[in-house]
């Protein structure tokens, strides 16, 4: 029987759940897609109408951890197109902690970041994840410099600091922080401890007292 457009969306994500928790149990290399199949009530040949193996599904999980933070640059960037007396460290800021919310808020993607970060043995065959990280994370520090290019470009840096270390310094601060939480996200609340130590370092690298965003 034909399956509909809906009911293959929905096998593809009873597929992508199950390898969450499959590839959080037992870790990405000692996963197979039978126990995929087995977790998600399906046959392997449902997986390979959308996966041809299981590395397709790892990556498409790790470009759904990638998508909220375009979404966020995109978002930043309109606003403060849109209002260009804004405050851009102010900004960053706000965005930054929104950010932090939406991830505790939607578990899905805490639980796809600890496997990429936590259940990964990145051998030989795991040389391009890390490479696609790495492109995720400096697609971030951009939108984080430019941003913080717009702050220099009005004299509201320091000005021993370039937009570029801060925009760096801010992804290791930021990224550091997430792993930290995720090594044990029982004990702490991610977006209250993490928020301080951001606008901490914001007010630091600013050149004047910055009013916050409400």
């Amino acid at each position: 029987m034909r399956r509909t457009k809906a009911e293959a969306e929905r096998t593809r994500e009873a597929v992508l759940a199950a390898a969450i928790d499959v590839f959080l149990d037992r870790g990405v290399t000692r996963a197979t897609l039978e126990q995929i199949a087995s977790a998600a009530g399906v046959t392997r040949g449902a997986i390979y109408w959308h996966f041809h193996n299981k590395q397709e599904i790892f990556t498409a999980l790790e470009r759904r951890a990638n998508v909220p933070n375009e979404e966020l640059g995109e978002r930043l960037k309109a606003r403060l197109a849109a209002y260009p007396d804004l405050d851009p460290l102010a900004e960053l800021a706000g965005a930054i902690g929104d950010g932090l919310r939406s991830f505790e808020i939607h578990l899905e993607r805490p639980r796809i970041l600890t496997i990429l970060w936590l259940r990964c043995e990145y051998a030989d065959d795991m040389q391009p994840v890390i490479a696609r990280q790495r492109d995720a994370d400096m697609a971030l520090q951009r939108i984080f410099e430019s941003v913080i290019g717009q702050a220099a470009a009005r004299g509201l840096l320091a000005p021993a600091l370039s937009p570029e270390l801060a925009a760096r310094a801010l992804l290791l601060l930021c990224n550091g922080s997430i792993l930290d939480w995720l090594r044990a996200p029982e004990e702490s609340d991610l977006t209250a401890s993490t928020m301080p130590v951001v606008t901490g370092f914001l007010d630091a690298i600013s050149a004047s007292k910055r009013p916050r965003r409400p």
